[in-house]
């Protein structure tokens, strides 16, 4: 097995390079050592989209029982140096729609519009699946004991908004000048999107749901730097309460966004 550097690459393209090469080596022993039946290379790397500072490796393999995805997700990910995070996913369980762009039976548009929507989309009916989840943890939760349920909802709240933050890495990248950079660049990106930026293009997010999905970033960052233990239980329902009812205006906020890159593709 390749020995990789531990010193992160100081240019995009030798991160580039280095990720094509761990990817290699990935798809080697998830063949070997897991039998995997398929294995395929998406996202940035595959170039369904730029390849910025941020960028992850996305892995989608096929064959494979839950378990042994659990065992093949440590395999691949102590392969990696630590700059580079990995993705690995199950074929069978994606989205149909993903799945058949990983498979190539569904190219990506050539429009870099049409590709922004594509994946905004993308990331849309996966917020809706992570809502439902929620939801349904949310009726639950007085049903289970108070530190499991603070847990379970924490962990779904911090899908939530990690969707939504998608949504504004991939306007960054695409449209903008790339993702900011810093310690404090989730809150940097979150205002970033919601000024106009980069093609003209219309904030992401505005108005109140710019004010609560703030909320939720500074969740993140609470639950990122303390233990669970250490949550407020009211303060965790209150979020997962809120956050269904957010939903109309992801929604609204995401097809003006796209009525807009559909006008660009036009033009």
């Amino acid at each position: 097995m390749q020995n990789f550097s531990t010193t992160e690459p100081t240019t995009l393209d030798q991160r580039q390079q280095v990720a094509w090469a761990v990817a290699k080596e990935c798809e080697q022993v998830l063949r070997d050592r897991f039998n995997a039946t398929d294995v395929r290379i998406f996202g940035s790397l595959a170039g369904q989209s730029p390849w910025h500072w941020n960028s992850d490796l996305d892995l989608a393999v096929a064959g494979l029982t839950f378990k042994q995805w659990l065992s093949a997700v440590d395999a691949v990910r102590a392969i990696a140096p630590d700059w580079l995070s990995i993705d690995l996913v199950r074929l069978e369980t994606i989205n149909p729609a993903v799945r058949r762009r990983i498979l190539q039976e569904t190219p990506m548009p050539d429009n870099k519009f049409l590709t922004l929507k594509e994946h905004l989309n993308d990331e849309l009916n996966a917020l809706n699946q992570t809502v439902t989840s929620l939801t349904r943890a949310t009726q639950q939760a007085s049903s289970v004991p108070e530190d499991f349920a603070v847990r379970t909802l924490a962990s779904y709240l911090m899908d939530f908004y990690r969707r939504c933050e998608r949504m504004s890495e991939r306007v960054a990248v695409i449209l903008d000048d790339g993702l900011p950079q810093g310690e404090n660049w989730h809150q940097a990106l979150l205002r970033q999107v919601a000024e106009p930026r980069g093609e003209n293009r219309p904030p992401l997010w505005s108005g109140t749901l710019l004010i609560d999905l703030d909320a939720y970033r500074r969740f993140r960052h609470v639950v990122h730097h303390k233990y669970g233990d250490d949550l407020r239980p009211d303060y965790v329902l209150e979020l997962a309460e809120m956050a269904p009812g957010m939903m109309p205006k992801i929604q609204s906020a995401i097809a003006q966004f796209n009525n807009w890159l559909d006008q660009q593709a036009e033009l």
